[in-house]
């Protein structure tokens, strides 16, 4: 899988990392990953880094992934800090963040996990 995950007790989130190609069915994977930890660990904050990715994702299947979060059980209030400092992948994670705040979802991007801890902390 091109993508690992894990709770952090320090930011109380679930943090992941993606590398390589990333297709719909890793992002699918990680969304019901990243739903197994939060349950675990009942929290529904997520930090997730898209930096060493290269995103394979339709317009399409973006615009589906709050629906799918919303059938798989997301915890609400959800926030998510998604950290990317990748140029070839700013068009598709601006796309999501728009998509996922129409959806009134707490999220917002960040060039630096630092600056994404921070956001969640705060």
């Amino acid at each position: 899988m091109p993508f690992s995950a894990r709770y952090s007790p320090e930011l109380n989130a679930v943090e992941t990392v993606f590398s390589g190609i990333v297709n719909e069915v890793d992002i699918e994977a990680e969304l019901h990953e990243n739903h197994r930890l939060s349950e675990k660990f009942r929290t529904s904050y997520y930090l997730v880094n898209f930096t060493d990715a290269d995103l394979r994702l339709s317009i399409t299947y973006i615009y589906s992934l709050p629906a799918l979060c919303d059938r798989i059980g997301k915890r609400r209030p959800i926030r998510i800090a998604l950290v990317n400092d990748n140029d070839q992948n700013q068009e598709l994670v601006d796309f999501y963040k728009l998509v996922s705040q129409n959806r009134g979802w707490n999220i917002e991007t960040f060039s630096t996990p630092g600056d994404a801890a921070s956001w969640l902390l705060a």
